[in-house]
């Protein structure tokens, strides 16, 4: 299954991609399942919730946005999957594309030819499969997706779990502590539990003494002897 996205302001260019797409899609049902496609026309559509996409194919020619914009507006907002920038009017390959942002972005020429699209999209797909996961957090009226390095601890209060961030934010959701280091310790071997209603992330402690972990900011928690032993293995791991 992979979510897709195209944004392009050519209404027929749109259409054709559109159709490719599910004739792929068809194709593969059987062995990887299907896509699901959704079509935007301007980039402030796409834009406003563009995280829930595997690969994002892209050409704005028409106006002010072009589809390098989008690119770097997507890679601002933290998105690690794929991007095919399609040449048209625009030759993308003769842009300013920075070397770490190529990392990211396929290049595919109009009019889409059948055979490219199955390439590009197995091409796709193996960059998402090598790209860091993100972890998604829930308030009550947004949506954030963080990495894991983005976070320091979490401590249970009450009915929700104030989170803190390496740049000294925080994020409150509603949930147990039990819940995120549940989902979260599946993915990362960072995250553990020291203690019943706190999260630490071992990537970022500073030190460890008798039963307490100290964090990078200051902040220190108890922890039982079993932890401290992974808690030392952490610190030694990614420091």
């Amino acid at each position: 299954m992979m979510h897709v996205a195209i944004c392009d302001d050519n209404v027929a260019d749109r259409k054709q991609s559109e159709r490719l797409l599910q004739r792929e899609s068809d194709k593969r049902l059987a062995a990887k399942g299907n896509f699901y496609i959704d079509s935007y026309g301007n980039a402030e559509s796409l834009l406003s919730n563009p995280m829930r996409y595997d690969v994002y194919f892209v050409d704005m020619c028409k106006g002010s946005v072009t589809g390098i914009d989008i690119l770097n507006s997507l890679l601002e907002q933290g998105i690690n999957s794929p991007v095919v920038l399609c040449c048209s009017d625009i030759n993308y390959r003769k842009m300013n594309i920075s070397e770490e942002n190529l990392k990211r972005v396929i290049f595919m020429d109009k009019p889409i030819q059948t055979s490219e699209l199955a390439s590009i999209i197995d091409k796709a797909q193996e960059i998402t499969n090598t790209a860091e996961p993100f972890i998604e957090l829930r308030e009550e009226a947004k949506t954030h997706y963080v990495k894991e390095a983005d976070i320091l601890y979490c401590i249970e209060k009450g009915h929700h779990v104030l989170i803190t961030f390496t740049n000294g934010q925080t994020l409150s959701v509603c949930t147990s502590a039990y819940n995120l280091c549940s989902q979260w310790d599946e993915i990362h071997e960072t995250f553990f539990m020291p203690s019943g209603k706190v999260i630490v992330n071992g990537r970022h402690i500073k030190k460890t003494a008798f039963h307490r972990i100290t964090m990078k900011d200051g902040r220190s928690f108890f922890a039982a002897g079993r932890f401290m032993r992974y808690a030392k293995y952490l610190k030694e791991k990614y420091q």
